[in-house]
């Protein structure tokens, strides 16, 4: 099922990212948290799996370190779920090099 929705969207980045599932974390803005599944994750976004009533604004949990606000730029209807594109919202240096350190470890 990855493999299709790796080769049915389009590569609408620039950015490098790192093809490989990670469970994460969603959590809305009345802080209801909901496991997801990372697709992909670059250092400007991700691709993951979320229920249909995906929030326009959410933060995500890359792991217990990395934690960083997620917009969603597109979505695709998924069986019971969506698939969405979201593009990460630093609002400092800091969190930018979370996530940069979280993409080298799941690199290593």
């Amino acid at each position: 099922m990855m493999t299709t929705l790796e080769l049915d969207c389009k590569n609408r980045r620039r950015a490098s990212r790192i093809n490989r599932a990670v469970q994460v974390t969603a959590v809305d803005q009345e802080c209801r948290r909901r496991l997801s599944v990372a697709l992909n994750v670059s250092s400007t976004g991700a691709r993951l799996v979320l229920p249909p009533s995906c929030p326009e604004r959410f933060l995500i949990e890359l792991d217990a370190h990395t934690k960083v606000v997620a917009r969603p730029v597109w979505k695709r209807p998924l069986d019971r779920s969506m698939v969405v594109g979201v593009k990460f919202e630093f609002h400092s240096d800091r969190e930018r090099q979370q996530v940069i350190r979280f993409l080298q470890r799941l690199a290593a």
